[in-house]
């Protein structure tokens, strides 16, 4: 048995039968990315990039798992605190990290290196924590603050890094502007993305440009 090969493999095969991986509407974390891509998302193109690079995000469902596992132990029986909630609207569907029902404010871990860290949050980053926010307020729930928690993988604790913000809602609407604009753009719109990036990472990277992205 090749080990290397056997682990790969197993990897991969879980994560593809993940929910999130199953996923064929466009989520928060697509929104203020590749405009490309998102169109690609929206559109339903069948996906023509299978061998994408996916350890960082495995590490990073991983890192979710488990912080979904910790965070339950201060809310053992679920009464302050909803995890891992998914919520869907008519624009969108996502899994809201953490929303605390006390306090009404919506948390969302990400995962990075170092050297990520350093410029978070982003704005991206920002607008996708106010999407859920808007996502739970469609839901029933009110909101009114928002947090982004940073871990890095090759960090320490101390390394951590918290943003707190009293909810926007401009920023949520700068989000579904942008959707709406790729929503009704009849043709794809130039790769916002590296070569390197498409090739790696981007599930719809085809260098025939006949289906997918040409990456160009």
């Amino acid at each position: 048995m090749d080990l290397k090969d056997m682990v790969i493999k197993s990897l991969i095969a879980d994560d593809n039968g993940r929910d999130r991986s199953q996923q064929i509407e466009i989520g928060a974390s697509s929104v203020g990315g590749c405009r490309r891509q998102a169109w690609h998302i929206i559109k339903e193109t069948p996906i023509t990039n299978h061998s994408t690079e996916k350890l960082a995000a495995i590490f990073g469902t991983a890192i979710h798992a488990h912080l979904a596992e910790a965070i339950k132990i201060s809310d053992p029986f679920g009464d302050d605190f909803l995890i891992e909630e998914e919520v869907k609207t008519a624009d969108l569907k996502g899994h809201v990290d953490l929303y605390i029902k006390s306090t009404g404010q919506v948390v969302d871990w990400k995962t990075s290196t170092l050297k990520g860290l350093e410029k978070f949050p982003t704005r991206q980053q920002k607008i996708q924590v106010s999407l859920y926010a808007q996502m739970l307020m469609e839901n029933g729930y009110e909101v009114k603050k928002v947090a982004l928690v940073g871990f890095a993988r090759d960090g320490k604790m101390s390394d951590i890094k918290v943003w707190e913000a009293d909810y926007d809602p401009k920023l949520a609407q700068a989000g579904l502007n942008w959707l709406a604009e790729v929503r009704q753009m009849d043709e794809a719109p130039a790769p916002e993305k590296t070569p390197f990036w498409c090739v790696n990472y981007c599930s719809y990277y085809d260098p025939t440009g006949q289906v997918g992205c040409p990456s160009k």
